[in-house]
């Protein structure tokens, strides 16, 4: 059975799911909702539990490294693409639909005032490279 690796303290949606079952068919979640110290460790998590996929959101550095090591350990990472909808006015937000919406609360850094970021799911992609381009400062 195709064994999916969820790496974020977010559980996932309904339509996450949803759009999981309709590409891979049945399929095992394993949740893993607790801090990753590094990269490596997400890596060792695949591994132990034989992960085919594995969806984190995680820092930017870890998932770098996990694109990288993919082929190398035989697991695709997939990447939630999530449409930003607005800033919500009230809460609960009228416009929120448990089955493909989220909401992220955060504040102002500048003013201390809570904002709630309404976000809602598209579709999985497929995180084939990551490329960083630099430059001298």
């Amino acid at each position: 059975m195709t064994v999916v690796l969820w790496i974020s303290r977010h559980k996932p949606l309904k339509s996450q799911i949803n759009y999981l079952k309709s590409k891979l068919g049945n399929f095992e979640l394993i949740i893993h909702d607790k801090p990753l110290s590094t990269a490596q460790d997400a890596i060792n998590l695949a591994k132990q539990h034989k992960a085919d996929y594995i969806i984190p959101v995680l820092p930017l550095s870890f998932i770098v490294h996990l694109v990288s090591e993919a082929k190398k350990h035989g697991f695709t990472v997939l990447r939630a693409e999530m449409e930003n909808i607005h800033n919500c006015k009230v809460q609960p937000c009228p416009e929120f639909n448990e089955y493909t919406d989220t909401i992220m609360e955060s504040r102002d850094l500048n003013t201390g005032q809570i904002i709630y970021r309404h976000f809602r799911f598209r579709e999985f992609v497929i995180l084939k490279d990551i490329k960083i381009i630099t430059e001298p400062f």
